[in-house]
């Protein structure tokens, strides 16, 4: 099956929005519909797809394409200084939320280290504090947030979630393994992002006059800032997705057309994006996670902590969008998926963590996926029936 295991994964990607809307399964988000099947189809179901080298290669530059549209997806408006004072500021409530995430996972690797259940803690504090960017604009994109100050900060509030524990995880590795120059080297990438922004302003003017459809200068622009700034990302020892992320954000800086933004995301959800998710459920080994007694009892453990980390964001958001609102953005900034897996990746090769941990950790991380979105959904259907 695996000279077929693109075939299978492209048409496992056709059949799930299918399936989903046969059984009137609206709740629960495309991502996480494609993650299950992953599931069924792959090691943990029917073990019918063995991902080669052309599947995974797609998933990574599905995991790119994901981060990428994300820096698009932020209106960096919301960033310039309000003039009145009394102007709610989704960027100052998205950064306090964060902020409060991060203490919390403080407290709580403090905890599992001090109980000798986790016995790294940097790596615990930036597991407990990442948020699944992509998951979340997949799910405020189709419920229609996105535009909103609500979903901005919400989005901006899983973007520092991303973002800082990535730099964190860039660093940690890089003192971990003494390889310091990744650490003095990481500045680089935003200067080359602020550079290709500063000298892609004027350009981009003149290839509007000139864009046509069979040249689509504006796609190809994009597409080449990607892989800029993951090539450099991936040189100083950072993760791509940190590169991915600022290509995002230079493209949305260069103010594109609303029809740019349309193909690169109809690429980006309609083909490589799903291979990612589904790829994701299919590698997931979940029959011999279950033999494993002592992953099972670190299961639940990791799972509360995950969702106690994102607890306190209902204090931070309530002042602003009153006790429901408040209540849905603590669940759904709890869904964690995309960094987890890097970072147990770095945990495995520094041996940091054992392969229970790992499993243990990932699990928790996919039940996050699997459960927040749809309270998620059913707490906002329920405030919009009441209003």
């Amino acid at each position: 099956m695996e000279k077929f295991a693109l075939l299978i994964v492209l048409f496992a990607a056709l059949a799930t929005p299918l399936i989903t809307a046969r059984f009137h399964l609206t709740r629960m988000p495309t991502a996480i519909s494609e993650i299950i099947m992953g599931i069924i189809i792959g090691k943990t179901g029917f073990n019918i797809v063995h991902p080669d080298v052309s599947v995974q290669y797609i998933a990574d530059l599905g995991v790119i394409m994901l981060i990428f549209l994300g820096g698009m997806e932020i209106d960096f408006s919301l960033l310039e200084p309000k003039k009145n004072k009394d102007d709610f500021s989704p960027l100052g409530t998205a950064f306090a939320g964060f902020i409060s995430i991060f203490i919390m996972s403080i407290v709580l690797s403090g905890i599992l280290y001090a109980t000798g259940i986790f016995n790294q803690f940097i790596l615990a504090v930036i597991l407990f504090s990442t948020i699944a960017l992509g998951v979340i604009i997949s799910l405020l994109k189709e419920v229609g947030l996105l535009d909103t100050k609500y979903g901005q900060t919400i989005l901006l509030t899983s973007a520092f979630g991303e973002f800082i524990p990535l730099v964190g995880l860039t660093i940690y590795s890089a003192v971990k393994q003494q390889h310091y120059i990744s650490v003095l080297g990481l500045p680089v990438i935003f200067i080359i992002a602020i550079v290709l922004l500063h000298r892609f302003n004027r350009v981009y003017v003149f290839f509007e006059k000139i864009d046509k459809s069979t040249t689509q200068l504006d796609i190809r622009l994009a597409f080449f800032l990607i892989f800029v700034l993951v090539t450099f990302a991936e040189q100083i020892g950072a993760e791509s997705i940190l590169g991915a992320f600022l290509a995002g954000a230079v493209m949305k800086l260069l103010k594109p057309k609303p029809d740019t933004e349309a193909k690169l995301s109809s690429m980006g959800y309609g083909f490589f994006i799903p291979v990612f998710f589904i790829t994701t459920g299919v590698n997931l080994n979940l029959r011999t996670l279950f033999t494993n007694k002592e992953a099972l009892m670190l299961i639940p453990l990791f799972l509360i902590a995950f969702l106690l980390s994102k607890a306190i964001v209902f204090f931070v958001f309530r002042r602003q969008f009153g006790n429901r609102y408040s209540v849905a953005a603590a669940i759904v900034t709890s869904t964690t998926i995309t960094l987890v897996l890097p970072i147990l990746q770095v945990g495995r090769n520094l041996k940091l963590i054992t392969t229970a941990q790992s499993g243990a950790i990932t699990l928790a991380a996919i039940i996050t996926c699997l459960i927040c979105p749809i309270l998620f959904n059913k707490i906002l259907s329920k405030q919009k029936e009441a209003e």
